[in-house]
């Protein structure tokens, strides 16, 4: 069975979110502010509108997938550098 790109972000963007709320709420036991949990989001909703459009980066579904990757990366940044003990997040 062959995925298109839109379900290939679609099931990375699902993915992270899943897993950002996962560390968020029993790893890290914190409440992010709701922009920073949606973040991920925004990149997807990005590839939908470029869809209409056809342009070249729409056929690159890994370019997305990354993105959508780097931003649960540095939304989970402050959070994991703080509980490890380092200044920041009060």
């Amino acid at each position: 069975m062959r995925l298109n790109n839109q379900v290939k972000v679609g099931l990375a963007t699902a993915f992270c979110l899943i897993l950002q709320g996962y560390i968020f709420t029993y790893v890290l036991k914190v409440e992010p502010h709701i922009l920073l949990v949606i973040a991920p989001l925004i990149p997807y909703i990005l590839y939908i509108y470029a869809r209409g459009r056809r342009t070249w980066y729409y056929n690159k579904p890994f370019y997305w997938i990354a993105a959508i990757i780097a931003i649960t990366l540095i939304d989970l940044a402050p959070y994991v550098w703080n509980a490890l003990g380092g200044s920041g997040l009060s």
